[in-house]
């Protein structure tokens, strides 16, 4: 016990430096793939791809949710528009949730993890945020047509903050996972 404690000072030094390395090479790989996840994306403006995430797997779904939790808005998906006899949402670039999962899949790829467990959290990952996000529509477009003042709220701060704060939540669960993951035996007993 006493060499542990004359040695444990020692050791602290010695992890530092590693553990400072590890950190530096999260926030670069963070960096990098958020960057060419944004660029790639960028890319894309006005492009079939581009429509295919705005006008099909983000405004069509957001008009029918609509209409399954109140039929008689009566909303249809216009292009990037979900429109209404009450008025109409533009769902534009940057408003399809593709930042906040940008992000996620930035901190998935960096953080070390065997490739399998890393597919499983991008996949998982990504429809979660895409739900949050649509639920962040929905929200905007019932506030829209009925409380301008918490539209204003929602859209600027309330859902973008909860949507990074909620991948945040879902970034440190998955990579709890990976550590309960590593923590088994590599072969079964």
């Amino acid at each position: 016990m006493a060499l542990n404690n004359l040695l444990n000072p020692v050791m602290h030094r010695v992890e530092r430096p590693r553990m400072f390395a590890r950190e530096l090479r999260f926030a670069l790989l963070f960096l990098l793939a958020f960057f060419l996840l944004q660029y790639g994306y960028s890319a894309s403006r006005g492009t079939a791809f581009e429509h295919l995430v705005i006008d099909v797997a983000t405004v069509r779904p957001s008009a029918a949710m609509i209409n399954l939790i109140a039929p008689k808005e009566q909303a249809q998906a216009t292009g990037h528009r979900i429109v209404s006899p009450l008025g109409g949402l533009s769902i534009l670039n940057g408003c399809e949730g593709t930042e906040s999962i940008f992000l996620l899949l930035a901190a998935i790829v960096a953080f070390s993890a065997p490739w399998k467990h890393k597919l499983r959290g991008a996949l998982l990952g990504t429809v979660f945020i895409y739900l949050l996000n649509q639920g962040r529509i929905v929200s905007l477009y019932f506030a829209a047509h009925y409380n301008r003042h918490w539209f204003d709220l929602l859209h600027g701060t309330i859902a973008p903050t909860l949507i990074i704060v909620l991948g945040c939540v879902f970034f440190l669960w998955w990579a709890s996972r990976d550590a309960a993951v590593g923590n088994e035996p590599a072969y079964p007993a």
